[in-house]
């Protein structure tokens, strides 16, 4: 199977080409092709434009239908609403339903309350009083981002106005969110293309810098039982990941749900679980697939001299 991976400059493809690429024949894109690892050959790299050109769409679809892609795995947030709705290429994503609420951080956290299920108490900045809101230290991010990029832990209320002035956002494109104190895990979803929920596989992070530096596959029963319950409550197809917190009472409570792979896929295919398989082969089981436990993730820096 051919195989178009995009943001394929991203922490993860080298090590997914390692793992797929005696399987499937794999090509990765990205708006800057020198971003890409070199452990991938130059054949298999290739220049797309950014998400917000206007050319971004025709010119996915034109390099899928030259490299006869049979899967289109988006891994970018600004490209997914829109290489969703392609009708041309089978592409690998929740629905657009889903990626829009998902990936907007303050109606994801609407989203999952008005479910029922345990999230942080999140509000738009603009709507911040101190009646209202008494969660210091919290965090603040923009509602929508990735990366942890202009996300900070604020700890009084005088920091919120420094906050929006540092970052230039506006009130109602931020939010604050109740930190939970507890452990961090970073949770692959793997669904068929029948909104059936196949794979959980829970990964701890041990150290976080932007993206997942050290992390290690873990079973955590209230962990599979909790993102069940989440996948039951608002199903939907593909591969996306949830971020929550274990706090010290066994609660969980996500905190962001991305609607895409994560830097962390890797983990979950060394771990023994395809989301593509699931995905391609509309596989349906009667319970979730195994996976392999204490799979470590240590992500280092190389240097390319040239």
């Amino acid at each position: 199977m051919n195989i178009l991976f995009t943001g394929g400059g991203g922490a993860g493809s080298e090590a997914i080409y390692r793992l797929l690429s005696t399987k499937h024949k794999l090509y990765f894109s990205d708006a800057n092709v020198s971003n890409i690892n070199p452990i991938i050959p130059s054949e298999n790299r290739y220049s797309i434009p950014m998400a917000s050109d206007r050319n971004f769409v025709s010119d996915v679809v034109k390099l899928s239908t030259k490299l006869s892609i049979d899967l289109l795995v988006p891994t970018v947030d600004e490209e997914l609403y829109s290489l969703s709705q392609l009708n041309s290429v089978n592409v690998m994503t929740p629905d657009t339903k889903y990626i829009s609420i998902m990936l907007d951080k303050f109606s994801c956290s609407k989203k999952l309350l008005e479910l029922g299920l345990d999230v942080p108490e999140t509000i738009l900045i603009k709507n911040y009083n101190s009646d209202n809101w008494t969660h210091f230290p919290c965090i603040a991010k923009p509602r929508k981002g990735r990366g942890s990029r202009d996300v900070y832990i604020i700890q009084s209320q005088d920091q919120i106005e420094a906050y929006l002035k540092i970052t230039g956002l506006k009130g109602h494109n931020a939010v604050l969110q109740e930190k939970i104190i507890g452990q961090e895990y970073t949770v692959l979803m793997s669904s068929n293309a029948n909104e059936d929920l196949c794979a959980i596989v829970p990964v701890k992070v041990e150290c976080k810098r932007g993206i997942t530096i050290n992390a290690i596959t873990e079973y955590n029963n209230s962990i599979i039982k909790a993102c069940q319950d989440i996948h039951s409550r608002i199903p939907t197809k593909g591969c996306y990941n949830i971020q929550l917190i274990l706090d010290e009472n066994g609660r969980v409570f996500p905190f962001e749900i991305n609607p895409r792979i994560s830097t962390t896929f890797c983990m979950s295919l060394a771990s023994g679980v395809d989301p593509i398989d699931v995905y391609t082969n509309n596989l349906k089981t009667h319970d979730l697939l195994p996976f392999k436990t204490g799979v470590k993730l240590n992500r280092y820096w190389s240097n390319i001299l040239k």
